[in-house]
């Protein structure tokens, strides 16, 4: 269907937030710091049976956002002073609405959302699109990921789901940064004088993500079939390795196929892991993540054991004393300065990556709300401009696997290859097991 109808609906109830403009919330930590400097943002989509009207959408946006405080803030700062958090009035969401098939246009337009920076020195840093033919939904929410994580879109899709089938959303407090939490400390770059602007402006990146050809980053997905999630989740418990483990594996793999670029060495695989446990942040919106690089050796090793090593690579980086240790490092480096050599050996050794696994993990949000019902969850996707990396965004949802894939350079076909090579672990494991 061609596009019939684009624009923003923002107007909104500019009543609902009752901070005064001037309220400066906080510093930002270090990995937020890190995600201002690096103008990093993502999206995550909802494939939704059934419509409500604009309106509707509009004032469950509102009501999302007066639950979540870090949904009305700006970022303000300069290389000379930390950079802080400021809370602003009258800043609804943005809603861009586009007329179309849902399921064959949201690819598209979660890579025009990429490819549109946020200014972060504007409020809100998030933004939604709504997809709509008349029958069925698309829901994108779009944010800076200085204020978000997957799982926050994803609980966030759920709470304006849940506002529009009329269900009142308690206010949840704006909480620390995740390393005053985890007692890291914000590193050298907070101990200087916040010097402000007078304009209030940000020198957070903002440049335009798009690739080498002027178009926007290519997202494509792919689900796999409730069998063969169930058949990976036994086969991994079995084998002694996780489904990210699995994931991890299959990627490093399936890239060596595809790309040639990938057949010379170790594969560099990045895992973004959850800190929401040992925070006990509960499902609170704001950025409750971190990560661990590790390289895969594809060469010598069968499925199963490269699974296994990934599993062990990534529980590495999964303890809180392992991410307190890595922010720390990451404010000290921040200390030095936006032109640093400290932070730019920093930025490269800890992102440098073929790949990255985002995986949300099992989203337990529900289905039915109302008139609408919620069919599939796609995301994160992520497009942070590192030149040839490939971003798998995982999320299981309703007994299957839904796999995104981002990049500015995209290895064709990589997604099919990953199906491929884990149906064909799930098989080899069967056939090894009644040997």
């Amino acid at each position: 269907m061609a596009r019939l109808r684009e624009g923003l609906f923002g107007s909104g109830n500019t009543n609902r937030v009752t901070a005064k403009a001037s309220d400066i919330c906080r510093p930002l930590g270090p990995l937020e710091h890190l995600f201002w400097w690096r103008s990093v943002h993502f999206a995550v989509t909802a494939q939704i049976a059934g419509t409500a009207s604009p309106g509707d959408w509009r004032d469950a946006l509102d009501r999302v956002q007066a639950r979540h405080p870090i949904l009305s803030v700006r970022i303000e700062g300069s290389p000379a002073s930390v950079p802080r958090f400021r809370r602003e009035d009258a800043a609804p969401i943005p809603l861009r609405i586009v007329e179309g098939d849902p399921k064959t246009r949201w690819e598209s337009e979660v890579g025009e959302e990429l490819a549109t920076p946020f200014d972060p020195s504007r409020a809100p840093l998030i933004r939604a699109v709504l997809i709509d033919d008349g029958r069925d939904t698309g829901f994108i929410l779009a944010a800076h990921h200085s204020v978000a994580d997957g799982l926050s879109l994803s609980y966030a899709i759920r709470d304006t789901l849940a506002a529009l089938s009329g269900e009142a959303l308690e206010p949840l407090p704006l909480l620390p940064a995740q390393e005053e939490m985890l007692g890291a400390g914000p590193g050298p770059a907070a101990l200087a004088d916040a010097r402000e602007r007078p304009d209030g402006s940000s020198d957070g990146g903002s440049s335009t993500d798009r690739r080498p050809d002027g178009a926007p980053p290519s997202v494509k997905s792919l689900r796999l079939t409730s069998d063969l999630t169930t058949s990976l989740k036994d086969c991994a418990r079995q084998e002694g390795t996780t489904v990210h483990g699995a994931l991890s594996a299959a990627v490093a793999i399936a890239g060596r196929l595809v790309s040639a670029n990938w057949r010379h060495g170790a594969v560099r695989i990045m895992s973004a892991i959850n800190t929401r446990p040992f925070l006990e942040v509960g499902e609170s919106f704001g950025l409750f993540a971190s990560w661990t690089t590790r390289a895969l050796d594809v060469r010598p090793t069968g499925f199963w054991e490269l699974a296994r090593h990934a599993k062990a690579a990534t529980a590495i980086g999964q303890t809180r004393e392992s991410v307190a240790a890595l922010h720390s490092r990451a404010g000290e480096a921040l200390g030095q300065g936006a032109e640093s050599a400290a932070l730019a050996e920093f930025a490269a050794e800890a992102f440098g990556h073929e790949a990255m696994v985002s995986n949300l993990g099992v989203l337990n949000l529900g289905r039915r709300f109302g008139a609408l019902t919620l069919e599939s969850v796609w995301g994160p996707a992520i497009f942070a401009g590192m030149p040839g990396a490939q971003t798998i965004g995982v999320a299981t949802f309703d007994g299957s696997i839904c796999l995104t894939h981002t990049s500015s350079a995209p290895a064709e076909g990589l997604l099919e290859a990953m199906r491929r090579i884990l149906a064909d672990a799930c098989v080899e494991h069967r056939h090894t097991s009644l040997i």
